[in-house]
């Protein structure tokens, strides 16, 4: 009830908040077409699915890694200056001029003890051209990775998961909706109870003033009954501020604008028809809940990282293989036909096998199981939280049924006693104070009835949202 004290609070800020809201649509809704409403419309579930998709977007992203990567790749250089090397002594020899017929001639200088060339000095050398351009293209394909399949397998469970969440979502969603639909629901009702009230007193009043004014009642009884009526039309009024508010708050669960006009089509009492009984001689089972589903889910990805974890030590295997053309100029005129492209290609297979990561995996590892071991605690623990909200719910449920029997009564009774007051009255063997006390006592147990009516409602929500039963807008 406080959260729901806090919504209508939000509900009424809104409103407040957005006074130059116009009426776009006049729409007559059952529970059952609000709740439709919602699932259609609701921001938080078309999020849901939106994350759906992202999700299919996910494994279809983990699949790509295992197909073929084909690449293209084209580059253009222009050295402003060629890298030099340097080239060793051995590349130029010293050489000794040795004067045949007074003619110098070079001869190249040898060791006296290994006869091999002398070396000389390094050699500063720029080779290659100016202009440079390699174009071509490469192939890689994944051949085993165990990590790969875990991560596809992984991927295809998220997906699950997101699905989970949109359901979870609706759930929430139907959930909420019913609660406000029975909250405005009641309050309307309310609303025609207390013009009921007011016509009755309004009638008796015309008829006390009557006899006043001919001298068979005192002016006090019809002061009595100014009070009580001048009460009635301020509590409507309240009332009919609540109302509105808690139709804002409706609309909002709806996720409809709150400048419709939403009308209520159900009546109020067809919610009662079904004996407590008849909805509580069910079997509890945690598992139809999806919270329990999605944290059972969760634990079967934590074990599959566990797993991802324990097949990194195993090698991964990959294809590759390029072809590229590469030409240098001079000049730039690589779209000369008559100029040479040299071709090179490559085709290859590279192993990883993994040695030593500094005990990384291990310490991964670890933190899956202890991740593993928390979740499946918490398994035992939703079970337990889960059936004491059951045992809770349906306990409520039994008080506000036992009670709303005996509100019942009482609006039957306060009902006759006011017709016996109010017949005793106009025979004159009764006074206004009777009837005026016996209106009171009819008022009060219908306001009683009303509001034990709606605490069994949402209890009955809360009971059926604990044993599942909104799941059953999952396909909606």
């Amino acid at each position: 009830m406080l959260n729901f004290t806090k919504l209508l609070l939000l509900a009424g800020f809104i409103s407040w908040w957005s006074p130059t809201l116009q009426a776009q649509e006049n729409l007559e809704m059952d529970l059952d077409a609000c709740i439709q409403y919602a699932l259609d419309n609701h921001i938080n579930i078309k999020n849901a699915k939106l994350d759906e998709y992202s999700a299919d977007g996910r494994v279809k992203e983990i699949l790509a890694s295992g197909l073929p990567q084909v690449n293209i790749s084209a580059d253009l250089q222009y050295f402003l200056e060629l890298p030099t090397q340097i080239l060793p002594g051995s590349f130029s020899p010293q050489q000794d001029i040795v004067f045949i017929d007074g003619k110098p001639y070079p001869l190249t200088a040898l060791d006296p003890e290994t006869f091999q060339p002398l070396p000389g000095e390094p050699i500063e050398a720029q080779f290659g051209q100016p202009w440079q351009s390699t174009a071509g293209a490469s192939l890689s394909q994944l051949v085993f990775d165990g990590t790969y399949f875990l991560g596809v397998k992984a991927a295809k469970s998220f997906v699950t998961v997101s699905q989970l969440d949109t359901k979870r979502t609706k759930e929430e969603t139907a959930f909420n909706v019913t609660k406000a639909y029975y909250q405005a629901l009641v309050i309307s009702e309310r609303l025609n109870q207390l013009d009921a009230n007011i016509n009755r007193l309004e009638k008796l009043f015309n008829e006390t003033s009557v006899l006043n004014k001919e001298g068979f009642v005192e002016r006090i009884d019809v002061d009595r009954l100014t009070i009580n009526l001048n009460n009635l039309k301020l509590e409507k009024d309240k009332l009919e501020r609540l109302g509105k508010t808690s139709l804002n708050l409706l609309k909002f669960q709806m996720g409809m604008e709150l400048g419709n006009d939403l009308v209520l089509t159900d009546d109020v009492n067809s919610f009662t028809k079904q004996p407590y009984s008849e909805i509580t001689d069910r079997k509890f089972d945690p598992e139809n809940r999806t919270e329990f589903r999605q944290l059972v889910l969760g634990t079967e990805l934590q074990r599959l990282q566990l797993k991802s974890v324990q097949v990194g030590y195993y090698p991964s295997l990959f294809l590759f293989g390029s072809y590229q053309f590469n030409a240098q100029r001079d000049e730039f005129d690589f779209f000369d036909s008559n100029q040479r492209w040299f071709p090179i290609s490559v085709v290859g297979l590279q192993l990883n096998v993994p040695v030593f990561d500094g005990f990384r995996k291990k310490a991964q590892a670890q933190q899956s199981k202890v991740s593993i071991k928390k979740m499946e605690n918490q398994q035992v623990f939703l079970r337990q939280s889960f059936r004491l909200e059951y045992e809770n719910n349906k306990t409520n449920l039994q008080n506000a049924y036992t009670s709303l029997e005996a509100y019942e009564k009482n609006v039957e009774l306060a009902k006759r006693v006011y017709d016996v007051a109010n017949i005793k009255y106009k025979e004159g063997v009764g006074s206004s104070l009777e009837v005026n006390d016996a209106e009171s006592q009819l008022k009060e147990a219908e306001s009683n009835y009303l509001s034990g009516l709606l605490e069994y409602l949402l209890y009955q929500a809360d009971y059926q949202k604990s044993m599942g039963d909104f799941s059953q807008y999952h396909e909606n």
